[in-house]
């Protein structure tokens, strides 16, 4: 295992892969060879590999988030983003307090465009005590996504939407309206007189 780590470390990643896999050959499957081995996988860009490593660990050590975001950033980097928001989501739920998990949910939703609710996640990582440099990360995403905001010409809000029509608001107004129009047409057509 020592041995593993430091090529991880040195950057001979084919080498750690061989090693980490010789440990778990040799020993039972134990979680810091499997995520050591995820690592590997995760710069040489196996995702798919990463992955499965990352999901055995994480059931070996379920208690360990560190398995849980790299689970999830390794479904994301393989384009399996619903499986990562859902590894985060469950994650967060077990450990709300995990600034990684935040700031990772936060990446992904920034990737699918879902922005009130990165900048959500990013948000609730602020107030989980973040070190200093997971404070920069964060606020230089919500900076770039508020930049990114103003040089917009129009780009609605679906979650207020959303909101809205659940609550009654103008969509759904405007929905029973169509429905009214499509019914009277459907009579008009049904007694042609």
């Amino acid at each position: 295992m020592k041995q593993a780590y430091e090529q991880l470390q040195d950057g001979r990643f084919e080498e750690a892969v061989e090693t980490f896999s010789a440990s778990l050959v040799v020993g039972p499957k134990a979680a810091p060879a499997l995520r050591g081995r995820g690592l590997a996988y995760l710069q040489l860009k196996r995702w798919s590999l990463a992955a499965v490593d990352f999901a055995a660990a994480r059931d070996v050590a379920p208690e360990d988030p560190d398995n849980w975001v790299e689970l999830g950033k390794s479904l994301a980097m393989d384009h399996q983003v619903y499986p990562a928001i859902e590894v985060f989501e469950t994650l967060l739920a077990r450990h709300p307090a995990c600034v990684r998990g935040h700031i990772e949910l936060g990446l992904v939703y920034l990737r699918v465009g879902a922005i009130p609710k990165a900048r959500q996640a990013l948000e609730r990582a602020l107030t989980c005590r973040p070190t200093l440099v997971e404070r920069r990360i964060i606020e230089t995403l919500l900076n770039e996504q508020q930049h990114l905001d103003k040089k917009r010409l129009y780009r609605p809000d679906f979650e207020a939407l959303h909101q809205q029509g659940q609550a009654g608001g103008v969509t759904t107004r405007w929905t029973q309206r169509v429905r009214e129009w499509f019914a009277r047409l459907r009579r008009g057509l049904s007694n042609p007189h």
